[in-house]
């Protein structure tokens, strides 16, 4: 079932997280931590991540990013995409 009511916009966003090789399961595990968080592709070498992030409010993408980015051994998110489905 949905986390969303259907009368509800729903935002989501692409990001690219970068952290340090090193630290990279523990960065996983924290994201992975989040409901609405995804991962969808890595490059263990590089420390890269590909994630989603989904929410009912776009400003609730912002403070998710916000958290991802306080996460020891991340060293940078950057918005690759935004999608709005408005209902």
């Amino acid at each position: 079932m949905s986390q969303f009511n259907e009368k509800e916009n729903w935002y989501v966003c692409s990001i690219i997280v970068q952290a340090r090789p090193e630290k990279l399961s523990q960065v996983k595990a924290a994201i992975l931590a989040i409901p609405s968080a995804e991962i969808h592709g890595e490059k263990s070498d590089e420390g890269k991540l590909v994630v989603t992030l989904e929410s009912n409010r776009q400003l609730a993408l912002a403070d998710l990013m916000d958290e991802i980015k306080d996460i020891p051994g991340v060293i940078v998110v950057s918005l690759i995409s935004n999608y709005l489905d408005e209902k």
